[in-house]
């Protein structure tokens, strides 16, 4: 069974498993303030979340009568108030910001893509769930957690509690938040094609009632890593499970763990040598995905243009056709040098030109992505190359017919060593349909190979995302 190993810019640390019954699970710390839980302030990048009374209300997808002991198999998220004596039962108190912050995490979801997807929740009978009042009684459970004790209570206190208590059904994730000081964290259960309930107890346990915190430890559970990069140097724009402090969105830079887009897509979430693939959007603790609503992302290449995955390293790729020299999928070598592996852990594409001085060349993807006239659309890709070597993104805009109509072209760059993101903005001029994604090399005066690397291509349609909002550069 892989281990799934899980960095951060923060200091995340890994913990191991506290009892037998959590032997096979992985548990992801997330720090939070020392002594500190309960409400705190909300994400609000990539822009404003609802105000509190606008937030929507998911509702139940599942009701049982007893919380511990659910029928049926149907798979959802359970929510847990956890408390002990040190600080009393202020269940009243809080179920209903509870309750608005799991509907958070839920919108957060649905609108990191512009695919309506959410949260199967589950709530239990005895409740009118047509008043907020009743829906967030009948959501939060509240539990006592009998070993509790302050100054602070382990998360794996707390899961040996709901364990006894009964709350390890397959059948169901659960979300705790706590009362108390705790550290906030993920259990895992691994599976064979990703991660989610394959039986026993999978949980998120947060001290923090925020959407950023809780949102970061639920996508743990469903299978998600922490954002992280292999080399240094690269600006890397955040998100929830990078940066939850700020960001409540999933993965709009490079989809390696989450595309609801692409059903059959399966990404490598976990650093080489681990062989551990996933897309957490086929978790069956989450509703299908359903095309199209607006979101903050609405990306328009497929997993393979965006990551050359599929590719064996060292062979050439059908995802890309260059006008002189010559590609391949970067062999197996290690991260050293130009890098053979980047972002994922795995590989990128790598464009050889021949000795110079030499004449202009390029590299393009060979499959034109469709596009709407009028447009604004923003690509993204991470470089790097062997000497400073120019280069410059461009968008070639075509008709219906295959007629070039123009071409929008960035800043010429130099590009670095070390692994760097590039960004072309653009509007797709009248008439236009598709669009060529294009790496330019100028005509070079240094005599030498290069070799450049490429990696993480995104085309993002601004327009169609809510707003008009586009992946902006931090």
């Amino acid at each position: 069974m892989p281990r799934l190993h899980l960095r951060a810019r923060r200091a995340h640390a890994l913990t191991a498993a506290a009892a037998t019954l959590l032997a096979t699970a992985l548990a992801v710390v997330t720090p939070t303030a020392a002594y500190a839980w309960g409400p705190g302030a909300e994400p609000t990048q990539p822009y404003a979340q609802p105000a509190l009374p606008d937030v929507p209300v998911r509702g139940c997808q599942s009701t049982v009568a007893n919380p511990s002991a659910p029928t049926g198999a149907s798979p959802a998220l359970q929510v847990i108030y956890a408390w002990h004596d040190g600080n009393g039962n202020n269940y009243e108190a809080n179920v209903e910001y509870i309750a608005k912050v799991v509907d958070r995490v839920d919108w957060a979801l649905d609108q990191s893509s512009n695919y309506d997807q959410h949260v199967k929740l589950s709530c239990r009978t005895g409740y009118d769930t047509s008043t907020y009042a009743g829906y967030a009684r009948s959501l939060v459970v509240p539990e006592k957690i009998d070993a509790g004790a302050n100054p602070n209570t382990s998360a794996a206190t707390v899961r040996s509690d709901l364990i006894s208590a009964g709350y390890d059904d397959s059948n169901r994730i659960y979300l705790v938040f706590t009362d108390f000081a705790s550290n906030s964290d993920a259990y895992l259960c691994p599976t064979g094609g990703g991660y989610g309930s394959s039986g026993g107890h999978c949980s998120a346990v947060t001290e923090s009632w925020t959407t950023g915190v809780a949102g970061h430890e639920l996508a743990h559970v469903l299978g998600a890593p922490h954002a992280w990069m292999t080399e240094t140097g690269a600006p890397y724009y955040p998100e929830i499970m990078y940066n939850w402090v700020d960001h409540w969105n999933l993965d709009p830079g490079f989809r390696n763990y989450y595309d609801p887009s692409e059903l059959s897509a399966s990404f490598y979430i976990d650093p080489h040598p681990s062989t551990a693939t996933g897309n957490i959007a086929n978790h069956p603790m989450l509703t299908a995905p359903t095309c199209c609503d607006v979101g903050a992302n609405n990306d328009s290449l497929t997993a393979e243009q965006r990551t050359f995955e599929a590719a064996t390293p060292g062979s050439s790729t059908s995802t890309l056709t260059s006008s002189s020299g010559w590609h391949q999928v970067t062999p197996s070598c290690g991260t050293s040098g130009i890098s053979c592996t980047y972002f994922d852990g795995r590989r990128s594409a790598q464009y050889n030109t021949y000795t110079g001085p030499f004449s202009s060349s390029s590299i393009s993807l060979t499959n034109r992505p469709a596009v709407t006239a009028g447009n604004t659309y923003k690509l993204f890709t991470r470089l790097r190359a062997n000497a400073a070597v120019t280069t410059q993104l461009q968008l070639a805009w075509y008709n219906s017919g295959g007629t070039l109509l123009s071409t929008s072209s960035g800043t010429a760059s130099t590009l670095a060593s070390n692994w760097l993101e590039y960004r072309l903005t653009a509007t797709a001029p009248a008439n236009a349909t598709s669009v060529r994604v294009t790496l330019a090399v100028p005509n070079q005066s240094t005599t030498g190979n290069y070799a450049i690397n490429i990696d993480s291509f995104q085309l993002n349609n601004c327009t169609a995302n809510t707003g008009g909002n586009c992946r902006y550069d931090t």
